[in-house]
């Protein structure tokens, strides 16, 4: 057979030679081990085989669809660890802790450390061992034989969504139990490097290295407000009965989207109230109140409504905007590239910064700058600002949990609220809906709705937003007074309507296709919503538009 290679060129294989064979012809054009094959545009896993004239392309274990592979694939040599060592366990794949993954023991079995100990034992014999990873690619009808064991009870619902012909790769393991993954897995567990097991909570953190270093483990960073956050989420989500994509599609056929709707907002707009007390409350004394998050959080309109609850409290919030703060363009650090690096905190003059917010809290009176983004230098015009018995100044911006931004204002005094969009919903009880896809999908919606940006625009410069967000915001999170989860359990059958056009016009050749195509395979399972339910103030507003806040851009 012929393909089209990574080169572009036409090349001859033996019939039904896998693209891990093929992979080796052209590993020397990729800066670490080939993880993935991508085939007319489709992420595949490598034990597969092209056909005749497909256009071959792959992934390195360095790039973010290889990476995520490789933990798909150490997540599965845990569970299937597990299987071995404590068959009666049932794990559940929650969330994300840094470089690591949190499972949840499901049926809440006691596990003992002898236990953890002798699963990381048969994990690292299997991965010694090299124990090759097995793919049977069937279509939905066909998996229908399969879902007992090897789907289990959540992931049944999920064919009666799929097409008829939609493609469903099984995946086993030493000739054990076949199961579905929704994301490719590597060929061989040989592939996967250092890790460690160790308790969390109720359950078990799988931690594993870094995208550029998987051979060293990073210092190990406890983040118990992340998942006292997490657990929340989780919470509400048992209690709405909705932990999945297949309850979240019967309560849409069953025509109950509006009651989940109504439950979600209405458990956003008690924790904002409860936010918004906490600053009230007596001995708090709180006269500044910082807010950041990563891209797509949802900040704009959470700072709309916690001010509307602290003025139902008798507070006077005052917005200051960052973007003022910036340095004189001259004066602004530069990227190895030699452009502006506008994300990183020496960009903004935080000296004048700090001496504005201690006069303020002197109860002086100061005028506030305004930066002019076209000359590239700090200008006054008369805003003046004096903050009284009932004012709050209400900053937000991706430095907020950055101690250095406001150092010299008294800790008593201010209030740090970290937001994010941390998902509960997952496909089933081993595919989990990633955060960054989400936060992704909706910065892609909002994009196209107030910013004249195509999607392919946006998952271009996703990476680098990325990149920013693990420099200056992530590392920073625990800083937080608060956090605040903005996801709403329903968002991902509003966002269908919205992204599958976007996504569909993407071609098939453009380098942004196998990320376009994974999102719509993913839309593909999910039931659409009416979005007419949805109130004027809610987050999802922020991006799909008509929010009682106006633009809110």
């Amino acid at each position: 057979m012929q393909i089209i290679g990574p080169d572009g060129k036409p090349k001859s294989f033996q019939d039904h030679t896998p693209l891990g064979v093929i992979a080796k012809t052209y590993q020397s054009m990729y800066s670490s081990t080939i993880a993935l094959g991508v085939v007319n545009g489709q992420l595949r896993p490598l034990q597969l085989c092209p056909q005749e004239g497909d256009h071959v392309t792959f992934y390195a274990l360095d790039s973010e669809p290889g990476y995520r592979a490789y933990i798909a694939t150490f997540q599965f040599a845990l569970i299937e660890a597990m299987r071995r060592q404590r068959p009666e366990i049932r794990l559940e794949v929650e969330n994300t802790f840094g470089h690591g993954l949190y499972c949840a023991v499901k049926n809440k079995i006691f596990l003992s450390k002898y236990d953890l100990e002798d699963v990381t034992r048969c994990m690292e014999e299997m991965i010694r061992d090299q124990e090759p990873v097995q793919v049977k690619q069937i279509t939905r009808d066909e998996a229908w034989n399969y879902v007992n064991p090897a789907f289990y009870r959540d992931e049944a619902p999920l064919l009666d969504v799929l097409p008829e012909n939609y493609q469903i790769n099984l995946y086993g393991v030493g000739g054990h139990r076949l199961a579905y993954s929704v994301t490719p897995l590597l060929p061989n567990l040989g592939c996967l490097k250092v890790f460690e097991l160790r308790w969390m909570g109720s359950g078990i953190l799988l931690r594993y290295g870094r995208q550029d270093q998987l051979d060293r483990l990073e210092p190990y960073v406890e983040r118990k407000k992340l998942a006292a956050v997490y657990a929340g989420s989780e919470k509400m989500g048992q209690v709405m009965h909705c932990p999945t994509v297949a309850a979240l599609n019967q309560y849409i056929r069953e025509g109950n989207s509006r009651g989940i709707i109504q439950m979600s907002e209405a458990y956003h707009e008690k924790s904002i109230a409860r936010i918004a007390d906490e600053i009230d409350a007596d001995g708090r004394n709180v006269r500044l109140v910082l807010i950041a998050g990563p891209s797509s959080s949802g900040k704009t309109t959470f700072s709309q409504r916690l001010a509307v609850q602290m003025r139902v409290n008798g507070l006077r919030p005052i917005p200051i905007s960052l973007d003022n703060y910036f340095k004189e363009r001259e004066n602004t650090p530069r990227l190895p590239d030699g452009s502006f690096d506008f994300e990183s905190i020496e960009a903004l003059d935080t000296e004048l910064f700090n001496d504005h917010m201690e006069r303020l809290l002197r109860d002086e009176t100061v005028e506030l700058p305004y930066f002019n983004f076209k000359t590239g230098h700090r200008e006054y015009r008369g805003q003046k600002v004096f903050l009284g018995d009932d004012g709050v100044l209400v900053v937000e911006g991706i430095h907020g949990m950055n101690e250095k931004l406001s150092a010299r204002v008294r800790r008593r005094n201010k209030m740090k609220i970290y937001i994010s969009a941390l998902t509960p919903l997952s496909f089933d009880d081993y595919n989990r809906i990633p955060t960054t896809d989400m936060r992704l999908l909706r910065r892609m919606v909002r994009d196209s709705q107030f910013r004249s940006h195509d999607a392919r625009q946006t998952i271009q410069n996703w990476p680098k937003v990325r990149q920013g967000e693990e420099k200056n915001i992530f590392p920073f999170s625990e800083e937080a007074d608060i956090m605040f989860n903005t996801t709403l359990i329903y968002e991902l059958a509003v966002f269908k309507k919205y992204a599958c056009p976007l996504l569909e016009q993407i071609p098939r050749d453009a380098a942004e296709y196998p990320v376009a195509r994974n999102f719509l395979d993913m839309l593909q399972i999910v039931e659409s919503i009416d979005d007419k339910a949805i109130p004027n103030n809610s987050i999802i507003r922020e991006f799909i538009g008509h929010s009682i806040f106006g633009d809110l851009l």
